[in-house]
């Protein structure tokens, strides 16, 4: 039986955002099954902000790199060649190790532990962007890929691959001719914390999740603005988490905000505690999500668990999955199009049931983890 399980994490889980809050929501399943969980990670953990952004965690054990390689080990180039000594010590006390995306750090595997490594894979192999706003972000970009950092996020072709969804699991194949196992692991998304917030709606609509270039949140912007053309006392909050983009960012979205001439009517937030989270989306009645070439997306089945309608570009994994192709939810390719399907949503007013929403978010819930990881776990 596997009690000790190693998860491998490249990335500050310390802080807000879709991908700190898989890991620790996942970090909380393992605790629930009892395993006792031992972390790889350059970033040293600050357990109070945990606390405070997502809940109580335990971790039984960290391996983090000593100062002067952790100057190296957390920049977004080139960590995982320099965690060997780190890998492997982990890989000796632990049962089973979890590498969170895999690349590299399979060539450190040992003989004796060869078999006790597989891979959940659930970033983004291309992040779609065609927004030309930041020399700083082309020039990091140009970096990475001098410095080979795009090859170390190749996971082994001999190790298990289980993918977070049926989008990225293709993505895999495309575009590294690898093959991932058949069962998806779908990340834990605290669904239960949003059921019952469906009685409070406000004319009110809404953008959700990190503040960055790839979200195009310009393009939301502009399917709120033309889709509420005929609705004026419609609202709009854009809220998320911040990154080291944003303000730049915010810059431009501010001069588009005034531009489309609808500032009185839009607020942003960056960084809300989970409770004004589940505040915002127990008032919206409509999300907007224009990100595409993208998997599925936390923030957007959280808002489904809300009693949110959803209206999301066609070429995603949440519109093909989690919306089932449109069935749950409202599609569309481009701005005008996106307004126009808006304008016809809210021409309709509270005529659409959100009930076949909410009902599919639970399939994302804790306890449907778990019976998947477990499964995972006895397989390996």
């Amino acid at each position: 039986m596997k009690e000790k399980i190693g998860l491998v994490v490249m990335f500050k889980i310390s802080e807000p955002g879709g991908a700190p809050s898989v890991i620790v929501n996942a970090i909380r399943a393992l605790n629930k099954m009892g395993k006792e969980v031992h972390l790889l990670t350059p970033f040293k953990l600050n357990y109070a902000r945990i606390k405070e952004l997502y809940g109580d965690i335990k971790i039984r054990k960290t391996y983090y790199p000593n100062k002067l390689k952790s100057v190296i080990c957390q920049t977004n180039f080139l960590p995982r060649r320099f965690m060997k000594k780190e890998f492997n010590e982990m890989m000796r006390e632990v049962d089973l190790v979890i590498d969170i995306d895999g690349g590299y750090m399979h060539n450190f595997l040992t003989p004796e532990n060869y078999n006790k490594y597989i891979i959940w894979r659930f970033s983004c192999v291309n992040i779609y962007s065609d927004s030309d706003w930041s020399f700083k972000r082309k020039f990091i970009e140009k970096v990475k890929t001098i410095l080979g950092a795009r090859t170390l996020t190749i996971p082994s072709s001999n190790h298990r691959i289980y993918a977070v969804d049926e989008w990225t699991g293709k993505e895999m194949r495309k575009n590294y001719n690898l093959n991932t196992e058949d069962i998806r692991l779908y990340p834990v998304i605290r669904v239960e914390d949003f059921f019952g917030n469906n009685n409070n709606k406000k004319n009110q609509i809404s953008i959700f999740g990190r503040i960055s270039p790839h979200k195009l949140i310009e393009d939301s912007i502009k399917i709120f603005a033309k889709g509420t053309s005929n609705y004026n006392d419609y609202e709009l909050v854009i809220f998320g988490a911040a990154t080291a983009d944003t303000p730049e960012y915010l810059n431009k979205l501010n001069k588009l905000i005034k531009n489309l001439g609808i500032g009185s009517r839009v607020k942003i937030i960056q960084n809300p505690s989970f409770e004004d989270l589940k505040r915002i989306l127990a008032e919206s009645k409509i999300i907007i999500d224009s990100q595409r070439e993208v998997s599925n997306t936390l923030t957007t089945i959280e808002a489904m668990s809300s009693g949110n309608i959803i209206l999301i570009h066609r070429n995603s994994g949440c519109f093909t999955e989690v919306l089932k192709n449109g069935e749950l939810g409202f599609g569309f390719e481009n701005v005008e199009e996106g307004g126009r399907v808006l304008s016809e949503v809210l021409n309709k007013g509270d005529n659409i049931e959100t009930k076949d929403l909410v009902e599919r978010s639970k399939d994302f819930s804790e306890d449907n983890f778990i019976k998947r990881l477990n499964q995972i776990i006895m397989e390996n």
